[in-house]
């Protein structure tokens, strides 16, 4: 059995180099340092359960969802119990914004909710303010990806800030059909971020950029045959965007029997270039985390591996 391991692994090494991604056995966590996260806010103790609470880098100090809900009982993430509100820290109106953080709220109307556990904060349009990207999910119309962000009430700059909708994506069209956000690049190289997502992960998955273009954001690009997310896990993260030096980003992120991966890059003219045939696995993959030039892929078995793009 060790004999096969090891044949395995080489052979899957050879190809993977052959073809432009080196997939290597890697120690545990692949000799990655751990990171160190800051103390949520006491505010986000009544947060969804299972859920992250993100810093910001900006305007937004901290984002959580909060207000747990049964009204949309759909499995997908393991429980039927989804986040009905966004709430964010944002600095006080002090001089310099020296005084208590003040919380803000956005509360879904009952149809709705926020189908997810990770708030993505990023500044999109270069503007200094984050952006908040979440899944919100419609009881007839399925799963959207929705941009929000803190603007004035009104047009007077004084006016209060509140929560809004800056932008959204077309709807997946029906009950608990669900999409699941990969993240964000300049994907086909103009200097603007685009946001990109695995619409139904779990029944055809089809992996998507969209331009930012308030208060849309419009598909320009889809591959077929890819699935960032296993049916019933917490884990949202089985895709890494990796950003080689002097070119487009990649997306590596598995097929849909999530046994071998893909490695997509939109190119001129437009369209996706596979940048290898597909890579396969020795198992499943259960959870996928970024390192430089590629991603730390740990399996169903137990097993970890280093997958490395090739320019």
């Amino acid at each position: 059995m060790r004999r096969l391991a090891v044949f395995l692994s080489v052979a899957l090494a050879a190809n993977a180099w052959a073809m432009g991604l080196n997939l290597s056995v890697a120690p545990v966590g692949c000799n990655a340092l751990p990171t160190l996260s800051p103390s949520p806010p006491a505010a986000a103790k009544n947060r969804l359960a299972d859920s992250q609470v993100v810093r910001g880098q900006h305007d937004i100090q901290w984002a959580w969802l909060g207000s747990p809900t049964l009204r949309y009982p759909h499995g997908a993430l393991g429980s039927s119990t989804h986040a009905g509100s966004l709430h964010v820290l944002v600095a006080g109106a002090g001089s310099g914004g020296d005084g208590d953080p003040r919380e803000l709220v956005l509360q879904l109307p009952l149809r709705k909710v926020f189908e997810d556990r990770i708030p993505r904060l990023v500044d999109l349009d270069g503007d200094g303010r984050d952006e908040i990207i979440v899944v919100e999910s419609d009881a007839l119309q399925g799963s959207a990806l929705v941009v929000l962000g803190v603007r004035p009430s009104s047009k007077d700059k004084a006016a209060p800030l509140e929560l809004v909708e800056l932008a959204r994506s077309p709807s997946t069209g029906s009950t608990f059909r669900w999409l699941n956000p990969v993240g964000v690049a300049d994907f086909n190289g103009d200097g603007h971020l685009d946001v990109a997502s695995v619409t139904t992960p779990h029944i055809g998955g089809v992996l998507t950029l969209h331009h930012y273009r308030p208060p849309l954001l419009v598909p320009y690009a889809k591959a077929m045959d890819t699935s960032n997310h296993r049916m019933g896990a917490l884990e949202q993260s089985l895709a890494v965007i990796v950003s080689p030096a002097g070119q487009r980003p990649t997306v590596i992120v598995p097929d849909m029997t999530q046994r071998a991966l893909h490695a997509l890059r939109w190119v001129a003219p437009g369209q996706w270039e596979e940048m290898q045939t597909l890579t396969p696995l020795p198992d499943r993959v259960e959870r996928m985390t970024p390192i430089p030039g590629g991603a730390c892929l740990h399996l169903v078995n137990g097993t970890w591996w280093r997958a490395t793009l090739m320019n």
